[in-house]
């Protein structure tokens, strides 16, 4: 059985706030306070195999044990290499579009870890999760956190702003139950081709099948 995929921040993590978005969001006939929380960080490739099971051994192999160099025993298996040279730098989207993965607590730290340096966020949605793959092992991971209601008062929001391009220390939580929310509205993906920007690129099976051509 292929295990279930999980994205998830349990333990306190140092990321930084790339972008922080302030927006009105229709909630029936009321308009509410929103934002988008841009995050990234880097991440060593393994964690790939708890976010989508499979993906790390679709970009990533260990050619210094393909060209017959012992692994040692109880070290696990190390796959630095990437398959296609060209994929370095490369950004792949993990999600649809039109998904979004709802009810997330987010938890936010900077400062001194008090009262006045907390902010907590519950049924956030994830979205625009995509990953940057680098030689050597490393990816950075970004995403975005959406968030509407009142706890986007005046002083958070300032406090948001400032916080942009800063490290921040945060816990993301998944719901016990999954929930995915498709957006009716939005067209479907037209060029699945790796690009920068909002240009949703090609998944990583796609990758392996085409052989690893990188379009820039």
């Amino acid at each position: 059985m292929t295990p279930k995929a999980v994205f998830e921040f349990r333990e306190p993590t140092d990321v930084t706030l790339t972008h922080a978005n302030f927006r009105k969001e229709n909630h029936g006939p009321d308009l509410v306070q929103a934002c988008d929380l841009n995050m990234a960080v880097d991440i060593p490739n393994t964690l790939l195999d708890k976010i989508a099971p499979g993906l790390r051994q679709a970009l990533y192999f260990n050619a210094a044990a393909e060209q017959g160099q012992d692994q040692l025993d109880g070290v696990d298996d190390i796959l630095p290499n990437l398959r296609f040279p060209r994929l370095n730098g490369g950004k792949f989207a993990l999600d649809d579009k039109k998904n979004k993965m709802a009810g997330f607590d987010l938890d936010i730290e900077y400062g001194l870890d008090d009262d006045r340096s907390h902010m907590a966020f519950d049924c956030c949605k994830v979205v625009k999760r995509v990953i940057e793959t680098k030689e050597g092992g490393t990816v950075r991971l970004s995403w975005q956190v959406q968030y509407s209601g009142d706890r986007l008062d005046g002083e958070t929001i300032g406090k948001l702003a400032q916080l942009e391009q800063d490290l921040i220390t945060i816990k993301l939580i998944p719901p016990a139950v999954e929930t995915i929310e498709t957006a009716a509205d939005e067209e479907p993906l037209e060029n699945p081709f790796p690009v920068d920007n909002e240009t949703l690129p090609l998944t990583a099976e796609d990758v392996f099948v085409a052989g690893g051509a990188a379009v820039h």
